[in-house]
């Protein structure tokens, strides 16, 4: 029986109209989150009518003062205004959650540039066939240095797992860029556009996502977040041009597909399978260097019971050192070269707790990312991530040392506020590491 009735929900959603909305930046016009009714926080209308913005940027007698100022070159965030039991403009269907962009226009509207593409898992913690969310719906994403200085507008699109497939949502929100820069981001793509119909451009079936499944962009662009939760899978659209006007006029036409889109995902057991299908396990408990074909691999950041994924390069390979009198940790290690954990890097949502597990690995830094931890307090929000990991303590001596010291990660108002203990031996001419998973995400050991 209770198959049954659960079959019967999930039906049911297919046919409901879902609304969401964002409540920072506050958008334009937004009314107050208790008012009745729940037009404003609905879809954009299925003929594309009032794409973008539901007209309201290009409407007399409504505000465009930016609600927001943002910095290049750091993190800010969206959030979702959750579930309010008034039932009106902040009451939340989050229809199995689904996929999200953050986007930017710098024309008012006439064309766009992605930011951040969230795909599956917006709004966060939405079993499949629920409408309700987690608690915590605020989602990170960077500004690019040299962003164009001056008002902008953010714009938030999200298309649900279920629910119609003729909704497409769409929040803006004028925004301030601080600085002096002059970006307009054309290096970054289009924002997608889909799920309703645009004349002369989007016809009936095109651009369409898939009921059931979180919409997987087919141009996410450089900053990508995957996540996968209550085993919801991800679908390409249907072929159409489905990109907003780019700013040299040009169309990117999409190739209708909607098989499920296979990468590269590191399980939970430390199995790894690349885009090519192969398979590697790497032993965490000895510390056995494994050779990964290719250089990229995704990594796999567990959150509660979700997992959030996010492309991260980090090969792996075999070294043949055998230094005689040296502990077996200096020829048979993981090689780490990805720069993005370097303390020079800006931070971002990358976690250590895909990549190291419970028990150590042996791990030597090198290329891109530096050669060794940071020794001494680093700065939050840096190393691609958003508590930076440091230790203190004294090095070993002597080639064929090991010591045991503390890594702390940083976080405004407390340079420690996360702990755990690591291993470090002297190999002579470098530094190995024992690391283990950090006690909480956004976590990550950072470089130098």
């Amino acid at each position: 029986m209770r198959t049954i009735y659960l079959a019967v929900v999930f039906g049911c959603f297919l046919l409901v109209d879902g609304h969401a909305r964002i409540k920072y930046p506050r958008p334009l016009a937004a009314p107050d989150d208790s008012a009745g009714g729940n037009h404003y926080n609905g879809p954009l209308r299925a003929d594309g009518s009032d794409f973008p913005c539901k007209g309201l940027h290009k409407r007399s007698g409504i505000s465009k003062t930016p609600t927001a100022t943002w910095q290049p070159g750091q993190m800010t965030h969206f959030e979702i205004l959750g579930h309010n039991s008034a039932s009106g403009e902040g009451s939340l269907a989050a229809h199995s959650g689904g996929s999200c962009q953050a986007s930017i226009s710098f024309d008012n509207g006439e064309t766009w540039k992605v930011l951040h593409s969230f795909i599956g898992g917006c709004p966060r913690d939405v079993r499949r066939g629920s409408n309700m969310a987690g608690k915590n719906q605020t989602f990170p994403f960077m500004i690019p240095a040299n962003t164009k200085a001056g008002n902008a507008l953010f714009s938030w699109s999200w298309v649900a797992v279920t629910g119609n497939r003729n909704e497409y949502f769409q929040n803006c929100a004028s925004v301030q860029i601080a600085g002096s820069g002059t970006s307009i981001l054309n290096d970054l793509p289009d924002m997608f556009v889909g799920d309703m119909t645009l004349k002369g451009q989007i016809g009936a079936g095109e651009c369409r996502s898939t009921a059931g499944y979180a919409l997987e962009y087919p141009h996410p662009g450089p900053a990508t977040t995957f996540v996968t939760f209550d085993n919801i899978g991800f679908k390409k659209p249907t072929g159409g041009k489905c990109f907003t006007r780019p700013n040299n006029t040009t169309t990117t036409t999409v190739s209708g597909t909607t098989t499920t889109a296979s990468r590269t995902t590191t399980t939970a057991s430390g199995t790894t399978t690349t885009a090519s299908g192969t398979t590697t396990t790497a032993s965490g408990s000895t510390g056995t260097t494994t050779t990964v074909s290719g250089s990229t691999t995704v990594t796999t950041t567990r959150a509660s019971t979700s997992t959030t994924t996010t492309t991260v390069a980090v090969p792996l390979s075999t070294v043949s050192l055998s230094p005689n009198g040296l502990p077996n940790q200096c020829t048979n290690y993981a090689v780490i070269t990805d720069k993005t954990r370097h303390k020079s890097q800006p931070g971002y949502i990358t976690c250590d707790k895909a990549l190291f597990k419970k028990d150590p690995i042996w791990v030597r830094f090198s290329g891109g990312a530096g050669s060794r931890l940071v020794k001494g307090a680093a700065e939050p929000f840096r190393c691609g991530t958003q508590g930076a990991g440091w230790y203190s303590g004294a090095d070993p001596a002597n080639p064929g040392d090991t010591v045991t010291v503390k890594v702390c990660y940083s976080w405004p108002g407390n340079s420690c506020q996360w702990s755990n203990t690591i291993s470090i031996t002297n190999c002579n001419d470098f530094h190995v590491y024992a690391l283990t998973a950090p006690p909480a995400c956004y976590l990550r050991y950072c470089t130098v």
